[in-house]
């Protein structure tokens, strides 16, 4: 499990999110580390707008069914709304989590036991391929044309 602390963090750190999840995740494919950090910075995101800012961020790439958990923990107890922004319907917001929904095979939350915030997790299939691995297990190169993080 990989974690990153984002107590007193700024919006701003969406982009060290997405490198972060690109360097730990560097086996994936394109198309699922693309989905992976789509969800990542969505469910971060929510933290920010909805959740009093995030606390940290970890993920789990489980190998064999291939599939990587993400889970945001942040400052409000209050579960999200699928499709409804706090801030009204005339806002167009609210499709963060509709991304979310899409993305992912399955996706929650927790309340902390202490009452002092939750956890809003996603878990991402990697249905196609466990990862694009050479056959001795190191990852492949991605084109850095296609790199997301560039």
């Amino acid at each position: 499990m990989w974690e990153l602390d984002l107590v007193n963090s700024s919006p701003g750190a969406l982009v060290e999110v997405r490198r972060w999840a690109a360097a730990e995740l560097a086996d994936l494919g394109d198309a699922h580390l693309n989905d992976v950090m789509m969800v990542a910075v969505e469910l971060v995101t929510n933290a920010y707008d909805h959740g009093d800012g995030p606390r940290v961020i970890r993920m789990v790439h489980h190998r064999t069914p291939c599939w990587i958990e993400i889970e945001v923990d942040d400052f409000n107890v209050q579960a999200p709304a699928l499709g409804r922004s706090r801030f009204g319907p005339e806002a167009h917001r609210g499709r963060g989590l509709v991304l979310v929904d899409r993305l992912s095979s399955a996706w929650g939350t927790r309340e902390h036991g202490d009452g002092n915030g939750k956890t809003v997790w996603a878990r991402i299939s990697c249905q196609e391929s466990p990862c694009d691995c050479d056959p001795d297990g190191s990852a492949r190169t991605r084109d850095a044309a296609l790199d997301p993080v560039g």
